[in-house]
């Protein structure tokens, strides 16, 4: 069975997706078999690691909807090895409202990515999230093993990164009593600022949370990445990102 970490931020801008891009490019360099679940009606994770959202005839939408559809069916392969992409469209945003009330609602990707070609087929498993905390989110939380939070350095860290965890203990009681936070991964860190510095300092002064020793760092690189649809691991392989991401991929293998 393969480890599922879902990526949460419960906010835009804060480097989720493109975390989620570049820890898969690591990771599957790595040797690891790596599945990349896009949860975002955005599609910023498909398009990231260039696949037109449009013109995506099956989606991980289908699966949520249709019981007969399973993830291999779903799954698509990338240029790179060991990485595979479960892509959305923006379909995905009227997906909530086609499946039916019901209170395991939520638990629905969780039994979906059981089917076959899904997290048992894969080492790794990294599922992207809105920045919101509605139904897909938790739905990527009631799926995953463990979450990580990437938290921009920027005076609303803190108040955003209370938000997560209350929303990870709520999913935790409510409906994945194994989920975990497996860390906190700093991003836009300007390592040349005394308030990066600062931030850095009270995150890893938090009790009962790790707080990963591998440091994003600002860089047009990581922005460029999405426009050239394919992760800092494959676009700059040489650049202090990808290093970064290569440092923080191997952190969290060794403690998942």
């Amino acid at each position: 069975m393969g480890v599922a970490i879902a990526i949460v931020s419960g906010k835009g801008g804060v480097g989720k997706t493109t975390t989620v891009s570049s820890l898969a490019g690591a990771m599957a360099a790595m040797g690891r078999k790596v599945l990349v679940v896009d949860m975002d009606p955005q599609s910023n994770l498909t398009s990231g690691l260039g696949v037109e959202p449009y013109r995506v005839e099956t989606s991980v939408g289908q699966l949520l909807v249709d019981s007969s559809v399973n993830p291999v069916d779903v799954i698509q392969t990338t240029p790179w090895p060991n990485l595979y992409l479960l892509p959305a469209s923006p379909d995905l945003s009227g997906v909530e409202n086609a499946i039916p009330s019901s209170i395991n609602r939520e638990l629905m990707l969780r039994d979906a990515l059981a089917r076959p070609g899904g997290t048992a087929d894969h080492d790794i498993v990294l599922l992207d999230s809105p920045p919101s905390f509605g139904f897909h989110t938790i739905s990527v939380m009631a799926a995953a093993d463990y979450v990580l939070i990437p938290v921009q350095m920027s005076g609303y860290a803190i108040k955003g990164l209370k938000e997560v965890l209350r929303a990870v203990a709520a999913a935790r009681t409510r409906l994945n009593p194994r989920l975990q936070v497996v860390g906190l991964a700093p991003t836009f860190v300007n390592v040349r600022t005394r308030f990066s510095r600062d931030m850095l300092e009270g995150l890893r002064g938090i009790p009962n949370l790790r707080v990963f020793d591998s440091v994003i760092t600002t860089t047009v690189k990581l922005q460029e990445t999405a426009l050239a649809g394919m992760p800092i691991t494959a676009y700059a392989p040489s650049s202090l990102a990808a290093e970064a991401y290569r440092n923080l991929a191997a952190e969290i293998l060794a403690v998942v």
